[in-house]
């Protein structure tokens, strides 16, 4: 009997040791042509066994507020989940969001300093940004074109400074001389090992003074906006 017992003991370690070992790896896929725009978020971990998607097939600004459609699929095997929403971001909201992300600044030492340090762990390991613009004129198209290229430079230049680029950065702006038209396409992939995922909200815990806090502030950081309303 204390043979099978260590044999499960030392399976489950190893099956833990391997899971630290596993990469999370997070596929973002933003898209807007005319006005309608498209993000699809895809979580996978855990060597493909947990898969997690995020799909906002709609989002519209109307006036102050940012309103779209949600999509969630996937979890674990056998506790797949899925959900379908119409969630509003407004004024009200965001205050909710600054309000939390005070709350934590006060509530942990050094913050800041542990989000970056987390952030540079995170490896993008594809990126491309793609525009398609035109004016209607040729003259102020040539303009946009230019400055849609400084864009996209400041954008690798940002994504390089926050998290570790591991790929070579792509992206093309092709003038449309003919017709008005904008279009944008943006494609990423970020992995981080889970174990450093961990040691990191280890970390991010012992540094919280204020846990009572901390927690609420986080539960409201991670509440997504009411259905229809903000």
């Amino acid at each position: 009997m204390a043979f099978w017992l260590w044999i499960a003991l030392a399976v489950a370690a190893a099956a833990i040791v391997a899971a630290m070992f596993s990469q999370i790896k997070v596929r973002v896929r933003y898209s807007r042509s005319g006005k309608l725009d498209q993000l699809v978020v895809i979580v996978q971990a855990l060597f493909g066994l947990f898969r997690y998607q995020i799909l906002l097939p709609s989002i519209v600004i109307r006036g102050w507020n940012v309103v779209y459609r949600e999509q969630r699929e996937g979890g674990l095997p056998g506790k797949e989940k899925d959900a379908k929403a119409k969630r509003m971001l407004g004024r009200r909201t965001v205050r909710r969001y600054i309000r939390a992300y005070r709350t934590v600044l006060v509530s942990t030492k050094q913050f800041k300093r542990w989000a970056r340090t987390t952030l540079k762990k995170v490896e993008c390991t594809r990126w491309r940004l793609d525009f398609r613009v035109g004016t209607g004129d040729a003259a102020s198209t040539a303009v946009l074109t230019g400055l849609l290229w400084a864009v996209s430079g400041c954008a690798t230049g940002v994504a390089d400074r926050l998290i570790s680029l591991r790929a070579s950065p792509h992206g093309e702006v092709t003038p449309n001389y003919s017709s008005p038209e904008f279009t944008v396409v943006w494609e990423a992939d970020f992995r981080i090992r889970l174990g450093t995922a961990v040691a990191a909200f280890f970390k991010l815990g012992i540094s919280t003074v204020r846990i009572g806090r901390a927690i609420r502030a986080w539960r409201s950081w991670l509440t997504p906006p009411s259905e229809g309303l903000s």
